[in-house]
Order: C-alpha cells, then structure tokens, then sequence
C-alpha cells in the first residue's frame, strides 16, 4: 500500500521523446520502434517499418507486426489520455507488480503499418499495409526508485 500511496491520484504526463531519452537504460523504446519519422516502406538501406517484419537492416528480429505513430502529437495525446482515464488500474498495478500493460481502441486512426500475413504458419512472411486506431501502452516503474517513478516502456499503435 506504501508504494500504491506514494504513486499519488494525480496520474503522471508524459513527453515521450523526453520519456524515452530519459529511460533508454531501463528499455524504453517507443521512439526507437514506433516514431512517426522512420520510413514506412521497406529499404535494403535504412530502417523501415515494413522492413521489421522481415528483420531487415537495423532490426533485431522479425516481427509479426510493425506500426507506427500518425505523428507526434497523436502519440502524446493518445497515451497521456489513456494514462488519465486509467490512472487507478495503471497505479494499482505498478504498487503490485512494477508493470502495467494496457490496450485499447482510439476510435480513428492512430498509426500505419505492416502485419506479417503469413504469421502463425499461414505461409513465408508477407508484410501487408494497414492503418489502425489500436494502440497497447506499457508502464513500469523505474527499479529501487524512491518514490517510485513510473515511464512508459513503450506504446504503439497496432493490431490487437
């Protein structure tokens, strides 16, 4: 309960370039995976969105799905909102477990993207474009903070 308290009722806001640049040593990403500045289409030469489904040039691994933010200000306002609406849950998480993981439809477009249509075994990997007003937001707590100190991991738009 000390650390549900100490979370406050005023629930954080959130400049996610600043979050990210602020909390890159504790995984925060959604700048680096999801910015409204990286190219959509695939490029052998660069980092693209579509280009994440097939692990290209400056991915890690493949994934299934790849999206990005509409721009930035679409991206603030959609996750400060959704930490506003859902600080108890978010709050009542973080004191539990350190982490909240959210999900929830905007209701118009948020980001564009790939998904990967041969995901599941369905085929070889096919990246398909699509526009999406999902959007999954992730909270942890920076470690041994005092007071805790919640940022988002990451948040993207996506298919749910």
């Amino acid at each position: 309960m000390d650390r549900y308290e100490r979370l406050g009722d005023e629930p954080p806001r959130f400049n996610i370039a600043r979050n990210d640049d602020a909390y890159k040593a504790y995984g925060a990403h959604t700048i680096d995976r999801h910015s409204p500045d990286l190219p959509l289409p695939r490029d052998p030469t660069s980092k693209t969105i579509e280009g994440r489904v097939y692990a290209d040039k400056g991915w890690k691994d493949a994934v299934n799905r790849s999206y990005r933010w509409t721009d930035p200000s679409t991206m603030n306002r959609e996750i400060n909102e959704y930490v506003r609406q859902n600080w108890e849950t978010i709050r009542g998480d973080l004191a539990l477990s350190g982490f909240h993981e959210g999900t929830f439809d905007a209701g118009h477009r948020v980001g564009e993207g790939y998904y990967n249509k041969g995901m599941w075994g369905a085929g070889p990997r096919q990246a398909e474009y699509g526009e999406t007003s999902q959007v999954v937001v992730r909270v942890r707590l920076v470690p041994d903070s005092d007071p805790p100190e919640p940022f988002i991991v990451s948040a993207f738009p996506g298919l749910l």
